[in-house]
């Protein structure tokens, strides 16, 4: 009965032995993807009351400011359209016709570490109102496109 406890026991050490001498390896891969974090500010661009025929009307709550805080790659953004009256062809950003312009928020790493931080960009809306816009609150929206770099 010893030399049966024994043998089993032996057995049970050279199967452990041999499992660890057939074990395998796997590769593993993963791709990080862009991670885009933005805030536009303010939520609305109020121009409050202007008269018609008016030019270079200021906001009257400020710039317009981009903040990438917390994205990982650098983050380009272009006012792709703008809709409603007279904002379509009367908004100005920085003096100068709102569509199409961008900004670039580049990802600055600092020493080793990989996260990223960024300047705040800022952008100054004015408003040029043609003579003959009728008297009423106008709305209107400005689209932008939000892109990192192309892998």
């Amino acid at each position: 009965m010893k030399k049966l406890l024994v043998s089993l026991a032996l057995l049970g050490i050279l199967m452990f032995v041999v499992h660890g001498a057939f074990a395998e390896t796997q590769g593993v891969t993963v791709t990080i993807g862009q991670d885009i974090h933005l805030v536009i500010s303010p939520t609305t661009v109020n121009f409050g009351s202007v008269s018609p025929g008016t030019s270079n009307n200021p906001s009257t709550n400020g710039n317009i400011t981009f903040d990438a805080t917390n994205s990982n790659v650098d983050v380009t953004i272009t006012v792709a359209s703008i809709t409603g009256f007279p904002f379509q062809t009367g908004l100005m950003l920085d003096g100068a016709s709102a569509t199409g312009q961008d900004w670039t928020l580049p990802c600055v790493k600092e020493g080793e570490s990989d996260v990223c931080t960024y300047t705040m960009q800022s952008t100054v809306p004015t408003l040029n109102v043609p003579i003959a816009a009728a008297q009423a609150t106008q709305n209107g929206v400005i689209t932008y496109t939000v892109s990192g770099p192309t892998p």
